[in-house]
């Protein structure tokens, strides 16, 4: 038998690929920051979801159920048990009463991955006790502005964070 037949007939042959790169940390880098501040994720993510609840000047039932709910569902935030998540709230309320650029350092400190998320939280938490005042307004289009959101981006969050919380 020819070896040409014998090949024919076995499983795994060789073949000839091209050598990939070696691994390197480095391609890491661009995914995993330096925080540009003291802020951590779980806390920044806390921050924007409880100012969007706030923003009225007061916090519904609804929104308090919604931000409950996203913090037993949220990755960022059902890792944390309950004195831990109280910890982050302490912390969050203290920057918000300290620091004159709570909000600007909130938004830096999240990846740029999670702004399209945060922002459709943020809405669906001022949209949930069903109204929305000029003041929750204010605070998403600020927010907009700050995660760098494109009028595109926002204009179909809004359209269908707005369904849900309509139907």
């Amino acid at each position: 038998m020819s070896e040409e037949a014998d090949n024919s007939q076995a499983l795994f042959a060789p073949i000839t690929a091209p050598k990939k790169p070696g691994f390197s940390m480095q391609e890491l880098v661009t995914e995993f920051p330096d925080h540009p501040n003291d802020w951590s994720i779980p806390e920044a993510f806390l921050c924007l979801i409880l100012s969007s609840a706030f923003a009225d000047g007061r916090i519904a039932e609804q929104e308090q159920d919604e931000i409950r709910a996203l913090s037993r569902r949220s990755r960022t935030l059902k890792n944390l048990d309950q004195n831990e998540l109280a910890q982050v709230n302490r912390i969050v309320l203290k920057r918000r009463s300290d620091r004159p650029d709570w909000l600007e350092e909130a938004c830096e400190a999240l990846p740029k991955d999670m702004h399209l998320a945060v922002f459709a939280h943020c809405l669906d938490i001022a949209l949930a006790d069903g109204v929305l005042v000029s003041a929750e307004a204010e605070f998403l289009e600020k927010l907009i502005g700050l995660l760098n959101i494109s009028e595109e981006e926002a204009k179909l969050i809004t359209k269908v964070i707005s369904l849900k919380n309509r139907f």
